[in-house]
Parts: structure tokens; C-alpha cells; sequence
């Protein structure tokens, strides 16, 4: 969470036998689970080895800057947001090569995009769009509508406008498909907003502003990446604020986003600056985050770890923090890793919360951080 705004992280819990699965994994990475992507300036993706911690190969994308890596749904792709033009280029990861690109910008209009999710079949990513149109002397902006970009068409296959009174929920916007593709997701601080992807038509919205329990009022949070995510479930931290004397507490929440439903666990009262979004170990028993206190010379930041069974925390360790940093986990919980910004990826040995090493980058990092599932 950063300032008032709750990050929570998708997790799930793989099965048993990773050091099976890692022995056979293949040379090219595709099913390794120790394997990691990143986007480096000027427009390259590194792969790195988790467990020999280096820069294994390059991958170019001479088109343009990595902004953002969607995974594939069978794991064999990486779909990859550019910056300058907006667009999409799609990585064969067995080969390690730019298999199609194409650009949404066109003539003199410019689509702006708000948060995406790739649907179940990994044809389609969902986004909402903000349009630019430069005409001779001012430009002329667009209301936010959803869009549905077809990766085989290379192109938007559909435009919708959103709920009247809607805007764009912001560059890095929380989003999420259905596992059956018929439901899309927007999360928003407050509240989720379920939308039938057939029309875009709202089917229901889950108001968090004011949850059922009455000591809690101004929910918040957001969704990001993990290697082992459950289609159907959202697992992280959250924060509200009390009606009474206002004070601010974070807790662990549980929402089912098939049947619609949440559960709700406070912790304790908010004590730091920021939260980074909570990463779960393989068998779910243990959570981790990253916390920050204070501001510039007086800033402190530790790792917390917690007991996902009582949701209390169990383990406390302060680190040497960069001025600004995203946090990860490797997919079989073995390491914990702080990224971006900068040319390095810090790895932390996740039972002792001791630095492990530093793995030097090809670049600067320009995007975020995707870890192979624990399982293909």
C-alpha cells in the first residue's frame, strides 16, 4: 500500500515437489519456476536465474521501451506493453524471440491505457483507454471506455463506454478476468465492479466504503502480479480506517471472486508509511511484505513475515532499502526479492530475512517483475 492506498496481492498456494519439477525443467526456462523476467532500458527483457542469481540471456524488443509483462495463460508467452506508441509485442519464450508487434497509436490519435487483464485464452487483454486526438491547434481527450485488444487481429476488436460518472482507474489500474472469460474485474479503492465482458454492462458492484462490519469504513486496495495466482481468489492486505476516533488499521483479507464474497481480518493498527503487497510461500503458511517508515533520512524499512493461519506477524527484520522499490517472491518462497529502481535485483534468503545477493541487471529496470508459476 502506498500512502492511503492498500496494494493486495493474487496468491496461491502450489503443491509439493519443486525440486522435481526444477531438476526437469528445461534449458530454454519455460517450466522453471526459478526463472524471471524484467524489462531493462533501453528496450530489452532480462532473464534471470533465480538460483544462480544472474542474467541468463537477453531478449530485445527493438521496437520500443517495456512498460509492462502480462504472462501468458499457458506460460509460453510474454505479452509485452510498449511506451512510445502504445503497443503490444508478443515473446516466444522457448525461443526467446519477438513473434508479432503491432502499435494502437494511429494517424494523429493516441490510446492512453489504464490497467489490463488477459483473458482465459490469452488471445484478448482487457484495458480501459483514454483517446488523445491532435487536431491542428489543441487536443481532444477523450472520455475513459473499456477496450478489448485482439493480440491475433492486432488491433482494439471492441470499444464500451464505462458507467456514467466512472473514470480511469490510473496507469497501473487492478483488473482481473473470470477464469471462465465472462467476467471482468475492476478494482478500485472502495470497491469492486464486476462487468459482463459480452457488453461491458455492470453485474454487480461489491461496496467496500462501508463493509458489513461497522467498525470499518474506507476499504481500499489494489491487485498485482504473483507467480502462483489463483483464478478465483484475491489473498492480501488491506486497510480501513474506524468511524470513531479515525484511526487507521491494516488486516488480511480473503475475496472470492467467483462466488463474490470476502473475508475480512484486521491486525493491528497502521504503524508505517507504506506496505508493499503481501507474497504468500508455496503452502500458503506463511506471508511476507515489505514495509517502509518514516520519510528521507529518518526512513527504515523491514521485511514482516506472517503466520497465514492466526494472521499475526511472527518475524520482523529491518533491511537496507532503496529510495523506491517494488517487492517479489520466487515461486517455490525461498527468496525475497526488491526490484526496481535501478540495475540490480536485491534476493533475501526468506527463512532468515539475511541478504543473500545482489544480481546485477543488462539496464535500469522499466517494468515490473514476472516469476515462472511453481507449476506449468
Amino acid at each position: 500500500m502506498r500512502g492511503t492506498i492498500l496494494s493486495l496481492l493474487l496468491c496461491l498456494a502450489a503443491a509439493p515437489g519443486w525440486a522435481a519439477s526444477h531438476a526437469a525443467a528445461s534449458a530454454d526456462g519455460i517450466g522453471n519456476p526459478a526463472i524471471a523476467y524484467l524489462g531493462v532500458w533501453e528496450h530489452k527483457i532480462d532473464v534471470v536465474d533465480l538460483d544462480k542469481g544472474a542474467v541468463l540471456d537477453q531478449i530485445n524488443v527493438n521496437t520500443d521501451v517495456v512498460r509492462r509483462l502480462i504472462l501468458s495463460p499457458d506460460h509460453k508467452k510474454l505479452i509485452v506493453a510498449t511506451m512510445a506508441h502504445n503497443g503490444f509485442a508478443t515473446v516466444d519464450l522457448a525461443t526467446r524471440t519477438v513473434s508479432d508487434y503491432f502499435n494502437l497509436d494511429h494517424d494523429n490519435k493516441q490510446i492512453r491505457l489504464s490497467g489490463d487483464a488477459i483473458d482465459p485464452t490469452g488471445r484478448y487483454i482487457y484495458s480501459i483507454a483514454t483517446t488523445v486526438t491532435k487536431d491542428i491547434d489543441y487536443y481532444e481527450i477523450s472520455k475513459p471506455q473499456f477496450v478489448v485488444i485482439d493480440l491475433q487481429a492486432k488491433g482494439i476488436a471492441h470499444m464500451a463506454d464505462l458507467p456514467k460518472g466512472e473514470s480511469a482507474p490510473g496507469y497501473r489500474g487492478a483488473m482481473k478476468v473470470s477464469p471462465d472469460g465472462k467476467l471482468l474485474y475492476l478494482f478500485r479503492n472502495g470497491g469492486i465492479e464486476v462487468f459482463d465482458t459480452s457488453d461491458f454492462k455492470l453485474v454487480k458492484t461489491i461496496e467496500l466504503k462501508r463493509p458489513p462490519n461497522a467498525d470499518m469504513e474506507n476499504l481500499s486496495f489494489s491487485v498485482e502480479d504473483d507467480p502462483n495466482e489463483d483464478p478465483g481468489k484475491v489473498i492480501g492486505l488491506f486497510r480501513f480506517t474506524d468511524p470513531f476516533v479515525h484511526r487507521e488499521t491494516f488486516g488480511i483479507a480473503t475475496i472470492d471472486l467467483e462466488n463474490l464474497s470476502y473475508d475480512l481480518t484486521p491486525v493491528g493498527p497502521v504503524t508505517t508509511t507504506s506496505m508493499e503487497p503481501l507474497m504468500l510461500n508455496p503452502d500458503r503458511t506463511l506471508g511476507y511484505t515489505a514495509v517502509i517508515y518514516g520519510y528521507n533520512g529518518n526512513r527504515i524499512t523491514e521485511f514482516w513475515v506472517f503466520d497465514m493461519k492466526t494472521k499475526q506477524i511472527i518475524a520482523k527484520k529491518q533491511f537496507t532499502g532503496r529510495t523506491r522499490f517494488n517487492f517479489a517472491m520466487s515461486a517455490d518462497g525461498s527468496k525475497l526479492l526488491i526490484y526496481n529502481a535501478g540495475y540490480q535485483i536485491e534476493e533475501y534468503d526468506a527463512k532468515t530475512l539475511d541478504m543473500i545477493k545482489d544480481i546485477d541487471l543488462e539496464g535500469t529496470t522499466t517494468s515490473n517483475l514476472i516469476v515462472m508459476p511453481e507449476h506449468d
